[in-house]
Order: structure tokens, then sequence, then C-alpha cells
């Protein structure tokens, strides 16, 4: 899953979600999509991120798998941060936790 890790900016994952700017934000929010990578100005995501809750919203899944699929997928990601910030070429500063509205408390990794 991980072994290509390919990261792709706004424009590539709301064409892949097929909706907009605001949809993908508000479901950041609401912790059911994962939050960007940020690669110096630009907001990135591991494809396989995407890959993986597309599929499970083609599903059907509920807001509360999503947001379990979220929590692995960002335990995967603070896993592989030293590969995230090789890639980007900057040191990642994003959050990569949930909001603290969605039962986590957010820190810097």
């Amino acid at each position: 899953m991980t072994e290509d890790l390919i990261l792709d900016r706004l424009p590539d994952v709301l064409e892949q979600r097929g909706d907009g700017r605001s949809s993908l934000y508000n479901d950041v929010q609401r912790g059911t999509w994962t939050p960007p990578v940020r690669a110096g100005r630009a907001s990135t995501w591991p494809r396989h991120e995407s890959q993986t809750l597309i599929a499970a919203r083609m599903a059907s899944a509920t807001d509360e798998q999503l947001r379990a699929i979220v929590r692995a997928l960002l335990e995967q990601r603070r896993a592989m941060m030293p590969r995230l910030e090789a890639l980007s070429g900057v040191p990642a500063r994003a959050r990569h936790d949930l909001p603290a509205h969605a039962g986590q408390e957010a820190t810097e990794v």
C-alpha cells in the first residue's frame, strides 16, 4: 500500500472525490477525511489514503466507520513521517490528528 507513496495535491484529490474544496475541508473537520500533509504552501494527501476513503464511501460506510478508518490511516501516517518529509522536501509540521471535537486531542507531530 505505501510501497509507492504518492502525494496528490488538492486539485487531484478533489477530482478523485468528485466534489469541491469546501466539502473536503468539512469532511476533514468532521473527522471523516484525513487532514493534508503540508508540502511548503501546498496541501497534499497520500494517494492510498484517498483511495481507501473513497472505497469506504462507495461501500456506504457510516461516519463512525469513516472516523475509525481515518484514525487508522493517521496512525500509519505517523509511522511514515520521515518518508513523507523526504518526498515533500519540507519537515512535516502539519497536524496529523482528528480535530479535538471528534474525540481526540490534536497534537503536533
